[in-house]
């Protein structure tokens, strides 16, 4: 496709016409503010199949549909790129202005919230990082709401990066959680527990705390809440993040438990994950079968 040069010209209804020049690179700009009417091409020597730019086939295509009731004009725009990287000096006068605060931040970055004994990662049915991040909500969730919130969910998708043996700092937490999604707490009867089991096997797994399942293809069985079967005709608590109430993820049972009983807890999960850390000091990767196939050994 070759780069095209030429005028373009239109005649619109009245005999108003419009006239440019179309060089690969172009904007519009219109000088009056009537609808677009019908016109008739007069010449086009660049065609919009010509175009050397989506944004130059756009207008050719544009002027060949229709014209302003007023003038339009179509004009080479050139832009020029500087392109950013390390070649670039800084600029003193900013680094001067932003140097504390850069000091400032990478010192609470740098605290460390405990020790992990060995690497985190995330895996479908279970994965020890899912059991971390868990157990973080539930052990959050119970010490605002109480010991009432009986289970936790979170979504994998939420969990960003993984957490390697050693030192766990606070830039560690803010990478893992990055986003701004604070606790809340639902009431599910427990047969809305139990369609919620199901949609969670439909993803092969997903972070949960406080209760266990096993999954039979796209079906969760033996669904237990505190080692005890599921009771449909009693209310259970569930932690989980406002992200997923307010209509993310798919799991449409918090979506229409979040509208009628909610309870909105003023913390993050990355908050209730960096104080569980601190709590315990040293935390260990653990696969305890919460999730796993129908029919596994118990762990």
């Amino acid at each position: 496709m070759g780069k095209g040069h030429g005028d373009l010209r239109c005649r619109g209804a009245g005999g108003v016409t419009a006239t440019g020049t179309m060089a690969g690179r172009v904007t519009i700009r219109e000088l009056g503010t009537t609808m677009l009417d019908t016109i008739r091409p007069v010449r086009y020597p660049l065609a919009a199949a010509q175009a050397a730019t989506p944004a130059a086939a756009l207008i050719a295509a544009l002027a060949l549909a229709g014209c302003a009731g007023t003038a339009f004009t179509l004009r080479e725009a050139p832009v020029d790129c500087t392109e950013i990287g390390d070649s670039l000096e800084p600029a003193p006068d900013i680094e001067a202005m932003i140097a504390p605060y850069r000091e400032q931040l990478q010192e609470q970055l740098g605290e460390v919230l405990g020790h992990a004994a060995g690497d985190f990662f995330k895996d479908d049915p279970e994965g020890t990082l899912d059991n971390l991040v868990a157990d973080a909500l539930l052990h959050g969730a119970r010490a605002l709401a109480g010991d009432t919130v009986h289970v936790a969910l979170l979504n994998e998708g939420g969990i960003r990066v993984p957490v390697a043996r050693g030192p766990i700092l606070m830039r560690h937490a803010y990478e893992l959680l990055p986003f701004e999604n604070f606790v809340t707490v639902l009431s599910l009867s427990g047969e809305e527990l139990e369609r919620l089991a199901d949609e969670i096997a439909l993803t092969r797994g997903e972070p949960i705390a406080g209760w266990t399942m096993e999954l039979d293809g796209d079906d969760a069985v033996n669904v237990r809440v505190g080692g005890a079967p599921i009771d449909r005709g009693r209310v259970y608590r569930l932690a989980t993040v406002d992200y997923l109430v307010n209509g993310g993820g798919t799991w449409t049972v918090l979506w229409d438990a979040g509208a009628n009983d909610r309870e909105d807890l003023p913390v993050l999960i990355r908050d209730v994950f960096v104080d569980y850390v601190q709590e315990r000091g040293t935390v260990t990767p653990t696969l305890d079968g919460r999730i796993r196939p129908a029919g596994g050994e118990d762990r």
